[in-house]
């Protein structure tokens, strides 16, 4: 495949680049906040651009990076760490597009960037952003001064002279070059976590395994580090993947107070949602908070596979190790590791299903595992079982434990089939969903994943009544598969398996009679033919009467009544 063009671009704080970049992609890839310093990492999207002439435009594929803002002094320290993320762009971009504000004029920071532009020979299209009408468009000519040419006025915010910059693109890039088809990747990795567990030197160890790149995002020990969702993509045995580093997670009642936390939150929420696995990062040296058993809910919920990575072991086992010598005991790695699994399984009930992996990502140790192991976990949620295979063991939970009621009723499975893969997603239709509770249903996905192929990742599970049920046995009829099946074949019959049948017992069924509502329920379709009731015989032993001798009786009764009265 060819080389994808890079487009960076630049400029001094608060000017509007991560609004471009939005604009651009018309989708909310980066955060924007009226204040400076909120992007910090090299965010990118790819992005289909035309090459030709509107009557035949050829769509080529090129790369957008925002970047931080060029001289903004970080009050965490991550002055020099921005810049240096600036400087990587700078030196990859096949274009650069320098950003400046029209209406705030032309500052020092404008200046100090297009010298260091000029500096290095790069090639440059100057924007003057924010030129929301004819007057702020003529200021921009006074941009010419910085000697890069005359900028183009645009205005991110309200999509003024945009398609100017796909024009100028293609002038200054050979997008005969570009690609015409982008692979989509076989799989997207989330990493999620609270605050400074390691995400993003997690990020780095695999850019750095697989692609030789290791500060693809910035690294610091200031929590709250990363704030947007970064997408890094790695080429892995001729296979793409993405990684997605996202924000640090806090309590709920720091959200409440700081929008960027807020907006950080809930973009890596969607990162969790887009992703195919996710590796929910724990630290090692501190215990379980409440930032991880919401984010382990969270995935739960989302049905996602989870893969619980145990960041910073080097540093928990020395003081393991410690703490069984100060005691006199004699503690190996393996005992240790089991300690903290039971430890994770008590912690975090909702995933007590995922696999554990120990891991240092500082030093890149076990990180190849990590992703060998999300590979195996992606292929699994995509397998697909059999019916006959689904339905025995549907009978043999059955058989083991049969659901009860308060009531007493007697719970009926007509039949079961995987609906959809990623997550793994069965479908039993029932007599009445009701009779099947959280609790039997938590037992019954528990025993799926000992009897099917899906023990490490989680289930989806879905109720059908009865009227489902007879709805698909009425298709089946009409495809012409008969009226008897073999056992858990065919729905609309009896229970797949009665917990005083028989075991060795071959059952067959037939599918049950239409009721009378559902006759009178036919006969109110449209179109449909009118079906009369039938009529009621009346009972000469004192049973049901027809509805003509109940009204008889009725009126002999009233006039009964009057004579007596009079």
């Amino acid at each position: 495949m060819n080389k994808v063009p890079v487009v960076a671009i630049v400029g001094r704080p608060n000017v509007g680049k991560s609004s471009l970049l939005n604009a651009l992609a018309n989708k909310r890839v980066s955060i924007v906040q009226d204040m400076p310093g909120v992007t910090r990492d090299r965010v990118t999207y790819h992005l289909q651009i035309p090459s030709g002439p509107p009557s035949r435009p050829d769509l080529r594929w090129i790369e957008l990076m925002d970047t931080g803002g060029y001289g903004f002094i970080d009050p965490d320290g991550l002055t020099e760490h921005i810049r240096h993320q600036i400087e990587i762009a700078i030196s990859r971009a096949d274009l650069v597009l320098f950003l400046v504000d029209s209406q705030s004029g032309l500052t020092g920071g404008d200046l100090e960037m297009a010298n260091l532009l000029r500096a290095k020979g790069i090639n440059t299209v100057m924007l003057a952003n924010k030129a929301d009408s004819e007057q702020q468009e003529a200021n921009a000519a006074d941009f010419a001064r910085l000697g890069l040419g005359t900028p183009l006025a645009i205005s991110a915010l309200r999509d003024r002279n945009l398609e100017l910059i796909f024009k100028e693109i293609g002038k200054r890039i050979d997008l005969k070059k570009a690609p015409k088809e982008m692979p989509e990747p076989e799989m997207l990795m989330a990493i999620v976590g609270k605050r400074n567990a390691g995400k993003s030197t997690l990020v780095n160890s695999i850019a750095k395994l697989y692609e030789g790149e290791g500060d693809r995002v910035i690294v610091s020990e200031v929590p709250g580090t990363t704030r947007d969702s970064v997408d890094v993509r790695f080429e892995k045995e001729s296979k793409t993947i993405v990684v997605i580093d996202t924000a640090g997670v806090r309590k709920k009642r720091h959200m409440v107070t700081d929008d960027i936390q807020f907006y950080s939150f809930h973009r890596a929420q969607r990162s969790i949602r887009r992703a195919g696995v996710v590796l929910l990062l724990l630290d090692a040296t501190a215990d379980v908070s409440e930032p991880d058993k919401k984010l382990a809910e969270y995935v739960h919920d989302q049905y996602k596979p989870v893969i619980l990575v145990v960041n910073k072991w080097d540093l928990a086992r020395e003081e393991l190790r410690k703490q069984a010598a100060d005691a006199g005991e004699d503690v190996d790695d393996r005992a240790m590791m089991e300690k903290y699994r039971e430890y994770l399984g008590h912690e975090l009930r909702h995933v007590d299903y995922a696999p554990i992996a120990f891991i240092t990502a500082k030093d890149g140790r076990n990180v190849q595992v990590v992703v060998d192991l999300a590979q195996h976990l992606f292929a699994q949620a995509g397998l697909r079982v059999g019916t006959g295979r689904l339905n025995a063991a549907v009978k043999q939970v059955f058989e083991e434990k049969f659901p009860s009621t308060p009531q007493g009723r007697r719970a009926k499975v007509y039949y079961a089939t995987q609906a959809d893969v990623h997550p793994p997603h069965i479908v039993l239709f029932v007599n009445n969903p009701d009779y099947l509770d959280v609790v039997y249903q938590r037992f019954m996905l528990n025993r799926f994943r000992e009897l099917l192929p899906y023990g490490e990742v989680p289930i989806k599970l879905t109720l059908r009544g009865k009227a489902a049920a007879e709805g698909q046995a009425a298709r089946r009829e009409k495809a012409g598969r008969g009226e008897e099946a073999e056992f858990g074949t065919l729905p609309g019959g009896e229970l797949i398996g009665e917990s005083d049948a028989a075991p060795n017992k071959k059952k067959t069924f037939r599918t049950a009679k239409p009721s009378k509502r559902s006759v009178q329920a036919k006969s109110l379709r449209p179109g449909a033919k009118p079906v009369r009731a039938p009529k009621m015989k009346a009972n000469l032993r004192g049973g049901a009467a027809s509805d003509r001798t109940t009204r008889k009786s009725a009126g002999v009764s009233k006039r009964t009544k009057r004579q007596r009265h009079k």
